[in-house]
């Protein structure tokens, strides 16, 4: 009877644990271990410095998910270096914006290729100029190239669905500045100075010879 006794405390025993280890899930985790949440990639251009895993992913202002992977991808046909960064977001967040082609798409890819068409881009911005954290931001930049890896991205899977991108507004700044011809403006500068000084010098002349005639104040 004891050896029965004990068999039926440890069975409570050990219910009673798996209930509270899933009652502390739900509660500690506010739900979120029971919550479906989509995928996505994106090939940021250039350098993500700055940029670290649990970094906030926004849609105008608004927290929708976070940057969950950073990896290092070489593309060996052009012996580039690709950095795939992969962030969740809860679908319940975004529903409001992908409601307007839900009623005519079912699959979520045929959704999101609808959005890219409208504009949908990934950019990746300052979130902190004191630490230089950033993140990433999502919103529609229309008549803006469809930069898509494509088939040389890295393989994540059919859940994982790939979002175009954009240079960030420092790139931007820094391609303005390539494309001004600074060899062109200094040379018109230094011209425009000789000429200043040209018209400087033959003015001080024609008053050192109007004094010389007797020009008084």
């Amino acid at each position: 009877m004891s050896k029965q006794a004990n068999k039926t405390a440890i069975g409570v025993f050990v219910v009673g644990a798996v209930v509270l280890a899933v009652v502390a899930i739900i509660v500690f985790g506010s739900g979120k271990f029971f919550v479906k949440t989509d995928f996505y990639v994106v090939y940021l251009p250039g350098s993500v410095k700055g940029l670290r895993i649990g970094a906030p992913v926004m849609f105008r202002g608004v927290k929708i998910g976070e940057v969950t992977q950073l990896r290092l991808y070489s593309v060996e046909k052009n012996m580039s270096i690709e950095i795939p960064v992969i962030f969740s977001v809860d679908p319940a967040s975004v529903h409001s914006i992908g409601s307007m082609v839900e009623a005519v798409f079912d699959d979520k890819k045929e959704e999101i290729d609808a959005m890219i068409k409208k504009g949908l881009r990934a950019r990746m911005e300052m979130q902190s100029f004191v630490t230089g954290q950033r993140m990433i931001n999502l919103d529609f930049f229309p008549n803006t190239p469809v930069r898509l890896m494509g088939e040389k991205g890295i393989d994540l899977g059919d859940d994982v669905i790939e979002i175009p991108t954009i240079k960030t507004i420092e790139q931007e700044i820094g391609k303005t500045l390539e494309d001004i011809p600074i060899g062109e403006v200094a040379d018109s500068l230094q011209n425009s100075m000789k000429g200043i000084e040209r018209f400087v010098t033959s003015e001080e002349q024609f008053m050192d010879e109007m004094i010389k005639m007797g020009l008084r104040a």
